[in-house]
């Protein structure tokens, strides 16, 4: 079963790694593969302050866990799949309010060498008429995303887009969900057609993020 089968098949947990130094990652790394997660991102500001390393030793670690390489490409798509081909990544992540053109062409290098495109719709104004084209530009996975700002300063998170997150789970596409969530609103969120619960600090600030994980594995696996 390849990457985007195993992502189709169930509910599936990542947790996003939004840290600087990658010592810190590995150590949550290890704590939350522990604990069962399904995917781990190597997000943005690790990528960029560690760079292709980070992915690398990310990927080391997780073994046959697909590794998401946030690198929220703005431009210049074909080689920022090269980027994360470099660190032996399974997935990378475009911003969907780009040209088509640069999503096109990551597309297109992803496909030829086995890498999976989400396109992340945070802050795009109408994020249902925008995955519609995204699904024509083939992309993997769709990415419905509040940004950290945005849950700063309205006080809201990822479970405020549940309309929309039906209304593109209804498309076919495989869903990614997050912003700002914890086990309690992924419990909320579970008659939604989502493929993939991001988690952040719900996880890595816990104080045991091994248990952390285990408990949301077990929400969106049925278990609790």
């Amino acid at each position: 079963m390849d990457v985007k089968e195993r992502l189709s098949s169930r509910r599936n947990l990542q947790v996003a790694l939004d840290f600087l130094k990658l010592e810190d990652a590995l150590k949550v790394a290890e704590a939350s593969i522990s604990g069962g997660v399904h995917l781990l991102e190597v997000g943005t500001p690790l990528l960029k302050a560690e760079g292709v390393r980070a992915v690398r030793e990310i990927k080391k670690l997780a073994g046959e866990r697909p590794v998401v390489a946030d690198t929220k490409t703005a431009d210049a798509g074909e080689v920022e799949v090269e980027i994360a081909r470099m660190g032996q990544a399974n997935v990378m992540t475009v911003l969907a309010a780009m040209d088509d053109s640069t999503i096109q062409g990551a597309v297109r290098k992803a496909k030829q060498i086995g890498i999976l495109v989400q396109a992340d719709l945070i802050n795009v104004p109408d994020p249902v008429a925008r995955a519609r084209r995204l699904k024509e530009l083939e992309v993997d996975i769709v990415g419905i995303h509040v940004g950290i700002d945005v849950q700063k300063s309205r006080k809201v998170d990822a479970s405020v887009m549940s309309s929309e997150i039906r209304k593109i789970g209804e498309m076919g596409l495989l869903v990614s969900v997050a912003g700002g969530l914890n086990r309690s609103s992924v419990q909320q969120l579970l008659d939604l057609p989502i493929n993939i619960y991001v988690v952040g600090s719900a996880i890595t600030r816990a104080r045991d993020p091994e248990t952390a994980t285990r408990e949301i594995v077990n929400v969106i696996s049925g278990r609790i």
